[in-house]
């Protein structure tokens, strides 16, 4: 007695059908179809009913890189600073969009140590003030190129010791104009040099991060400000370079390029 045919496998019958042509399994579904009412029902609910697709899902909106927001200031401040090579002045409070800049404390770091480092190149190649005497002159330079020094080595290495030479390095310069004068309104400071206020201005800036949007504020109202009978106190076309070279560490600290670079990148875009 023969033993009965063992069925087929889906395996196999997936061969047998996918070595057929579409003709063939065109008819091989139009007999099924026919064949029985069930057939012709399962056809239809598997043709005719449409597919649901899943709902797409919904893309978290993109929050704005760090960069994006600074760019817009960094093209204020270049604005200023074309106004006023053009002979406009302005209030200082145009530079109030430092103090977010300077939220960052170390950006603000960086920031508070290039401006002392442009001061003291500054210092260097300014004769010595008629108020002041040559020796005071040479004094105050030296105090200066030291305390830069100090502030290079506590960014690039944070640790207690160097922010303790830091702290003595600003008490230091603050000893340098610690002279006040009563008035009627109360103590005046007497400042004999605007560059070595700019530095204590930066001393305190890494040594105080909680601050630094503060002291950001206060260092590039300092660098920048100048006062002219013509103008008045304030952003002034004197201060057209100064507040060009602030918009440019902050094209290149956030862009990588130097700002007149970037700005010519810009606009060709």
């Amino acid at each position: 007695m023969s033993k009965p045919a063992q069925p087929l496998s889906w395996q196999h019958m997936r061969r047998l059908l996918a070595s057929k042509s579409k003709n063939e399994l065109l008819n091989l579904i139009r007999d099924l179809y026919i064949l029985t009412t069930d057939n012709k029902d399962f056809v239809h609910a598997q043709v005719l009913t449409p597919k649901r697709t899943a709902p797409k899902a919904r893309q978290p909106k993109k929050q704005p890189s760090s960069t994006s927001k600074v760019l817009p200031k960094i093209r204020k401040f270049a604005t200023i600073a074309r106004e006023l090579h053009e002979g406009a002045s302005s209030t200082i409070t145009r530079l109030t969009a430092m103090k977010s800049l300077c939220e960052d404390a170390r950006a603000a770091a960086h920031f508070a140590l290039h401006l002392a480092q442009l001061t003291y190149r500054r210092m260097q190649e300014k004769a010595c003030p008629f108020h002041l005497d040559p020796q005071q002159w040479e004094y105050y330079k030296q105090v200066v190129d030291e305390a830069i020094r100090q502030m290079q080595r506590y960014i690039e290495h944070p640790t207690q010791e160097a922010a303790d030479l830091v702290q003595a390095w600003l008490s230091d310069v603050r000893a340098i104009q610690n002279t006040y004068r009563n008035q009627a309104w109360g103590p005046v400071r007497i400042i004999h040099s605007t560059e070595v206020l700019l530095i204590e201005y930066a001393l305190s800036c890494l040594l105080q991060p909680t601050a630094s949007a503060d002291w950001g504020y206060h260092l590039a109202r300092q660098y920048a400000e100048r006062y002219n009978s013509r103008y008045g106190t304030g952003l002034i076309p004197e201060s057209a370079p100064l507040v060009e070279d602030i918009a440019d560490f902050w094209c290149q600290y956030y862009v990588g390029k130097p700002l007149q670079e970037w700005l010519g990148t810009s606009s060709s875009q």
